[in-house]
């Protein structure tokens, strides 16, 4: 270990990141172990519709960093489809998550979640909405 005291402010950031996500998600949702899909459990009907789309494309991105799936990006349709929330909410929330800079979108119109945005969703996770 350096001597350097700003050394004790070196972590390994993915890590974090990954202990983080199982921590938040184990509860929501699950990954296919075959083909990748996102597992919604019981208690994900618990979840605020903002905090639903979150962690629908939190699971994607853990999906993704387990190889279970090459690509992360999800149109809102595909969403819409696979969790059952109405396109008039998915759209509007989408929108929002965007605009807090805590989803980001392709030229496409496809969503994601990026690596530094990840502690800032998993946080709202774990914040009491209303549905």
């Amino acid at each position: 270990m350096s001597d350097d005291p700003l050394s004790n402010l070196l972590l390994d950031a993915e890590e974090i990141d990954r202990a983080s996500l199982a921590r938040v998600l184990h509860a929501y949702l699950g990954i296919d172990n075959n083909n990748g899909k996102i597992i919604q459990k019981a208690s994900f009907n618990k979840l605020s519709a903002r905090q639903k789309v979150l962690a629908y494309l939190l699971g994607k991105k853990v999906a993704k960093l387990l190889g279970k799936v090459e690509i992360e990006l999800i149109s809102p349709k595909d969403i819409q489809a696979e969790t059952g929330i109405p396109k008039g909410t998915v759209n509007p929330k989408l929108r929002e998550l965007v605009d807090n800079c805590l989803v980001s979108q392709t030229k496409e119109g496809e969503y994601y979640i990026e690596s530094h945005q990840i502690l800032d969703c998993v946080a709202l996770l774990e914040t009491k909405e209303e549905k």
